[in-house]
């Protein structure tokens, strides 16, 4: 008998374990969040052309790949618009005073618009938004 309940015990024990795990790994894929973002090294900025604003892109190197973070300054204010994984290298130009193209994706960034490849089209083809012409809050 007492056998049978320590088994009982172990097997509750690895069913709370697994369900934890599996409800933070839940929670991290649907609720996160790209002001959350490693910091990463500075590569280069560019400013708009009346001055106010400025895209700070940042390159990410660790064990599992590259990513690129993109970091709008507005005066004092400092906020993340962009995040792309499994890239390297970048593209950065303002179209307008409030519209920047980054590596081919248009944001208008002082609208409240971003882009992050975690919010793409599938979670296998991650980042891959081909064509959009403007990317906003979803």
């Amino acid at each position: 008998m007492k056998n049978k309940f320590s088994y009982l015990i172990v097997y509750i024990l690895a069913l709370i374990v697994t369900f934890v795990n599996l409800g933070f790994s839940v929670k991290g894929a649907i609720f996160s969040d790209i002001n959350d973002l490693p910091k990463g090294e500075k590569i280069y900025s560019v400013t708009n052309s009346n001055g106010e604003s400025t895209i700070n892109i940042y390159l990410i190197s660790n064990s599992i790949g590259n990513a690129v973070r993109g970091e709008l300054v507005t005066g004092n204010k400092t906020k993340n618009v962009y995040w792309q994984t499994g890239i390297d290298t970048v593209n950065t130009v303002w179209v307008s005073g409030s519209v920047i193209d980054i590596n081919g994706i248009r944001i208008d960034v002082l609208d409240g618009g971003f882009y992050d490849c975690r919010r793409g089209i599938s979670l296998f083809q991650e980042g891959a938004i081909e064509g959009e012409e403007e990317t906003k809050n979803e």
